[in-house]
């Protein structure tokens, strides 16, 4: 179909000619087209995974700008918090340094007394060390129904630590630490106190629970 276009006249009429420029046209069009479309389909294709990475990228940023503001948050936080402990810590060491230099005091005027007292003063500074000072394996009296961490230490302060100590006080010098703590002391019974430290220092912890379970809150039933 094809001929050689530098052939001489007469070699192919005109209209062949124009045909077969024409479908060189055609084919390099349709070939131009093609490869057109091929460049657009690949640049849509990365057009639409680059607009997707943008997308996951500005969601990213907002995550991290939340983030970021929780911490800053957290941080400004922490800082309210630090000060305020820092300025108990200062509160503290004051506290310390006023309590130490009570306790040089009192060891010094203790030194004193017992260095030109009689013995009765002698006896009585040991007796005040006797009832402050705890043993080596003190009981938990809280143990005993009706006795919480301050009736606690009002037993601690007039020496009783332990339950066979608890057990052998009379109930009227119970009453009595009750009433010199104050009146909201004075609402609570230790009549059942001692019988419930005797069970507990003998180990008799199931008789102990079934006694606890047939007080109510510590009281005999009737109170």
């Amino acid at each position: 179909m094809f001929e050689n276009t530098f052939q001489g006249p007469g070699a192919g009429t005109y209209v062949d000619h124009t045909i077969e420029i024409l479908l060189m046209l055609l084919v390099a069009f349709l070939l131009g087209l093609l490869l057109g479309y091929i460049l657009w389909y690949k640049w849509q294709k990365l057009y639409q995974e680059l607009n997707a990475e943008h997308d996951r990228l500005k969601g990213l940023h907002v995550n991290l700008e939340k983030d970021h503001a929780g911490l800053r948050y957290q941080l400004e936080e922490s800082e309210k918090d630090n000060a305020t402990h820092r300025r108990k810590i200062m509160s503290l060491e004051g506290d310390v340094t006023g309590l130490r230099f009570r306790l040089e005091k009192c060891e010094s005027d203790m030194a004193v007394a017992l260095a030109g007292g009689n013995t009765a003063t002698k006896t009585a500074l040991g007796a005040v060390a006797a009832v402050v000072t705890p043993p080596p394996n003190p009981d938990d009296l809280k143990i005993v129904e009706g006795i919480g961490p301050k009736i606690e230490e009002l037993c601690n302060q007039i020496g009783i630590w332990t339950f066979a100590a608890l057990a052998a006080t009379p109930v009227e010098k119970l009453e009595e630490m009750l009433d010199a703590a104050g009146p909201r002391f004075r609402i609570a019974k230790p009549d059942t106190w001692p019988r419930q430290a005797e069970l507990a220092a003998a180990g008799k912890w199931d008789e102990l629970k079934e006694y606890q379970d047939f007080l109510s809150g510590g009281r005999n039933p009737g109170e």
